[in-house]
């Protein structure tokens, strides 16, 4: 994979309405689109892994038909918004990204919401905040490569080394090869070491009500960071359909299953799709 790259009005019209503050570039900012569509039917918003930035969904926007539109979310600090500062508290990030997609107009049509790993953590913390709100909720939720809430085991990679922290990403990553350049390292290790804090200060909410949406977990079979109670653990937080997927590889198969997730995304759209038309 390319660390460099990835360091560096329908009927789901919002239930309640928030007063519009700010510019559109003060929302806009959150997030990238990638490929214009004039009318999609529905919306897929990515929120990307520990270290990550939009440009991981890049390939994924120009795959999806045009009845799909995918907006990947923009951490501060991270790729093209490395002049910002960086946010290690998963409360004051959630609420940054939900003030964006629903001031910004993001959750004007019916929405998925897919999350990679930390994306994981970050969507269900992000469907609390939008329900609190009283906001549309998605119609669908795809959690890949992250353990289900109240089931992530502790760690403290944030407060290592660099060279311990850099060993971490590797073997997590499952490239030994990332971030040979001292340069490049320079800039990525205090991203993710702000994504770790972020995380391993994360104490999710277990006891809240579960969510109506339906949800998909996805994992990989030589994931170190996952196993099959982790992934099945995500049905607690739904009352609705969900399913458990697993796939070959490591923390990164969907980088080798790129087509598969997509189907599943694309089938999962046309299934809400037709439910509607099936609406009286």
């Amino acid at each position: 994979m390319n660390m460099t790259e990835n360091t560096a009005a329908g009927t789901g019209m919002n239930k309640a309405c928030h007063e519009v503050k700010g510019s559109p570039d003060e929302f806009s900012r959150w997030w990238r689109t990638y490929r214009h569509t004039e009318h999609p039917q529905s919306r897929l918003i990515c929120l990307p892994h520990a270290g990550g930035g939009a440009s991981f969904y890049r390939k994924w926007a120009g795959e999806l038909p045009s009845s799909i539109e995918l907006a990947a979310i923009q951490y501060p600090g991270h790729e093209d918004r490395m002049a910002e500062p960086l946010v290690n508290s998963m409360p004051e990030l959630v609420s940054g990204i939900c003030d964006s997609i629903s001031r910004g107009g993001l959750l004007s049509l019916p929405y998925m919401i897919f999350g990679h790993s930390m994306g994981g953590y970050v969507a269900y913390e992000l469907c609390r905040e939008i329900r609190r709100r009283g906001l549309e909720e998605p119609y669908h939720v795809f959690v890949s490569a992250s353990e289900a809430p109240g089931m992530k085991e502790d760690s403290s990679w944030h407060t290592c080394s660099d060279e311990e922290l850099l060993s971490e990403v590797r073997r997590v990553y499952g490239d030994s090869s990332i971030c040979q350049d001292r340069e490049i390292a320079g800039m990525f290790l205090p991203v993710i070491r702000n994504d770790y804090e972020l995380i391993e200060k994360w104490h999710p909410n277990t006891d809240s009500e579960p969510f109506r949406i339906s949800l998909s977990s996805f994992y990989a079979d030589g994931d170190s960071e996952m196993n099959p109670a982790k992934a099945e653990g995500w049905k607690k937080v739904t009352s609705r359909n969900f399913e458990t997927r697993r796939f070959n590889g490591n923390h990164f198969y969907l980088l080798k299953h790129q087509h598969e997730i997509l189907k599943s995304v694309v089938v999962t759209a046309r299934h809400h799709c037709t439910k509607r038309l099936m609406l009286p």
